[in-house]
């Protein structure tokens, strides 16, 4: 089960769009293991963890 949690807005962070493809690292694009889904400044975003290059990234819904 996830876990809706609510965190503050990141100032650098880069938020990346979800589209109807699976979803790559923008690194090294390999799969991304969702860890949790998160309210950012009243959004849904999507924390993922590229087990590859260790990166953590954010995606948003369009």
């Amino acid at each position: 089960m996830t876990t809706l949690k609510v965190r503050e807005s990141v100032s650098d962070a880069i938020y990346f769009v979800m589209s109807d493809q699976p979803d790559g690292c923008p690194q090294c694009q390999s799969r991304l293991d969702l860890v949790e889904i998160v309210m950012i400044d009243e959004e849904r975003v999507f924390v993922n963890f590229c087990d590859d290059c260790q990166n953590e990234v954010l995606i948003v819904e369009n």
